[in-house]
């Protein structure tokens, strides 16, 4: 198979190419078809870029929700710390204002 980029000739079952590494064979990400062009594929037709870009979209939601976890918890701790300095009032305040 011959690179369109460098039009380098590389085995036809080469997924890079050996000089220039652009990409030679696309795997799909959902039915893993392979095929020569990016784009669409050809056997479910699903679009790579809007499928790569959900992807990524649903990561930042899961890390968003992990990250708003994790901020809850230490707060939780910080106030079971601050308990015998506070007398407790802290406590509830934080209590009271989860629930909202």
């Amino acid at each position: 198979m011959e690179c369109p980029k460098c039009k380098t000739a590389n085995a036809d079952t080469a997924q890079f190419c050996t000089r220039c590494h652009a990409t030679l064979l696309y795997k799909c990400p959902s039915c893993r078809a392979t095929q020569r062009h990016g784009g669409k594929c050809d056997k479910c037709g699903i679009d790579f870029a809007k499928f790569a870009a959900m992807m990524v979209a649903q990561e930042e939601a899961r890390a968003a929700r992990e990250h708003e976890k994790v901020r809850e918890h230490a707060s939780a701790w910080k106030q079971v710390f601050l308990l015998p300095i506070t007398g407790g009032y802290s406590l509830m305040k934080f209590l009271f204002h989860r629930g909202e």
